[in-house]
């Protein structure tokens, strides 16, 4: 498998369980838990990507 799909399917697990948790502790109607998932999940997701581009570019940057 390709590094970068098992790099995605990592961010994406993380961001799921992460969502799933910041979400489940909230005391809301069932679908307002869905969109706080949603949103939490894409949170996580971008900042993860962020995180890891960031860390890309500084790693190309700096080792040369």
């Amino acid at each position: 498998m390709n590094l970068a799909v098992i790099g995605l399917l990592i961010v994406a697990g993380i961001s799921a369980v992460g969502g799933w948790l910041l979400s489940s502790n909230q005391n809301q109607e069932t679908p307002v838990k869905i969109m706080l998932f949603v949103g939490y999940f894409w949170l996580l997701a971008f900042s993860q990507l962020l995180l890891i581009a960031l860390s890309y570019f500084g790693w190309q940057r700096f080792t040369d």
